[in-house]
């Protein structure tokens, strides 16, 4: 009895990692966008000492950060618990097989400078891409190619994913005005709704703890019923 209960206490040890101290974004204006709402939420929370840098030129995908010596450089020096990868809004699910190829290296990058990569699920455009209707004529057509490629990248990389796609997907079931609300007039990148949603997602995923107690000063506007629900989602959105 003694014998296994030592060895509990000593699996529980072993698998109980600290909080990240210093976190690496790697995207582009997907990332650029819930900035705010991250850095906001983390702030007001108990972790506050975290500290994130951001690196999201507009438009720019995996590929081209992969040929960016600076960025190599960046997550070679920087000392990161974690670095959070995002693709291009349509790559992942346009193009898998690049964005597995490219998303590998970056990854080998990341484990050879002692970090974890992390993967950030995004979410499909609410009308469908319609660049590229005859592929992704809807919604969920396009989601459920993003989330297979991000889940096929964490499962290779044994990374960690964090799953924005997947709970935008349950608002918009669940919730459908709420659902509309989370993107800007573009019908692509996130409104402040859809940006605390997110930000939510990666408190969740980061400290393993839930985000509904954090208070939200940082949004303006923001009813409190929705700012829960949203919180609520997040934390109940499991890879």
């Amino acid at each position: 009895m003694r014998i296994l209960l030592f060895f509990l206490l000593t699996l529980t040890t072993t698998h109980a990692a600290p909080p990240p101290k210093k976190i690496l974004f790697i995207g582009n204006s997907y990332t650029a966008q819930i900035r705010q709402a991250v850095t906001g939420l983390i702030a007001a929370s108990p972790h506050q000492d975290t500290q994130l840098e951001f690196i999201t030129p507009g438009g720019r995908t995996l590929q081209q950060h992969l040929h960016t010596p600076k960025i190599l450089e960046r997550i070679a020096t920087g000392g990161w618990d974690l670095v959070v990868l995002q693709d291009q809004s349509q790559t992942p699910a346009l193009h898998p097989d690049a964005f597995l190829k490219s998303s590998a290296a970056l990854h080998a990058a990341i484990t050879a400078a002692k970090a974890r990569t992390v993967y950030y699920e995004t979410w499909g455009r609410r009308d469908g891409d319609t660049q590229n209707a005859p592929r992704f004529p809807t919604y969920l057509s396009m989601q459920q190619a993003l989330s297979k490629s991000y889940r096929t990248a964490a499962n290779r990389d044994q990374a960690l994913l964090v799953p924005v796609g997947t709970a935008w997907q349950t608002i918009r079931t669940q919730h459908p005005a709420l659902g509309h609300a989370l993107y800007t007039n573009d019908g692509s990148h996130p409104s402040s709704k859809g940006a605390l949603l997110a930000a939510a997602c990666f408190y969740r995923a980061f400290f393993n703890a839930s985000p509904t107690t954090i208070p939200i000063p940082y949004i303006h506007g923001l009813p409190a019923k929705e700012a829960t629900l949203l919180k609520k989602i997040a934390a109940e959105t499991t890879p």
